[in-house]
């Protein structure tokens, strides 16, 4: 015959490892951690995607550390700079010698960025819709001289967080850069 306190402690015993192949603690993904899984979607740090009113896939690189997306444009014209937004700002987009394309849109702001041979740069902020991960989404989009950078085209975390993409630096080209065109016109 057992004693009351051998008893009770081989009840715990079963008590635990019943809680321990229970339903919360077989390492089986709940139904909250698989709809998280389903709302992001995985991208590389280098995606091909595509800019509204372009036909051609561009090399995105997709990165975490901006904050604001960023495209490089050469200003064609440009509002008065005193304006902090409104007035129309037309630019030309390029991508090497063989991509280029104007846009005339409507500035939604400017920004000063920090620099280091002045004390900052101001640029035009435009909205624009990007096709990023099989979705188009449109944001915020600094214009800038990116000439000297390997990418012309930089998605900030404004891009990522709409467009619900998470970056996993290990991977490049996991995305099909096609989405839908009437998507496009939304």
């Amino acid at each position: 015959m057992l004693s009351p306190p051998k008893v009770k402690k081989i009840s715990l015993v079963f008590c635990s490892l019943g809680l321990l192949l229970g339903a919360g603690c077989t390492g089986q993904p709940t139904q909250a951690d698989s709809s998280i899984t389903q709302s992001v979607e995985i991208v590389g740090w280098v995606e091909k995607g595509k800019i509204s009113g372009l036909d051609q896939e561009i090399k995105f690189k997709l990165d975490t550390g901006a904050t604001t997306s960023s495209i490089n444009a050469e200003i064609i014209e440009q509002p008065d700079e005193e304006t902090e937004s409104g007035g129309m700002i037309k630019f030309r987009f390029r991508d090497g010698e063989e991509v280029s394309q104007v846009y005339e849109l409507p500035v939604a702001r400017w920004v000063k960025i920090e620099s280091r041979t002045q004390d900052y740069i101001r640029r035009p902020v435009v909205r624009m819709k990007m096709c990023v991960g099989g979705s188009w989404i449109e944001e915020e989009v600094n214009l800038a001289d990116r000439d000297d950078f390997n990418y012309s085209v930089l998605v900030g975390r404004n891009m990522l967080k709409k467009g619900k993409l998470a970056v996993d630096s290990s991977q490049t080209f996991t995305q099909d850069p096609s989405c839908l065109k009437e998507e496009e016109q939304q």
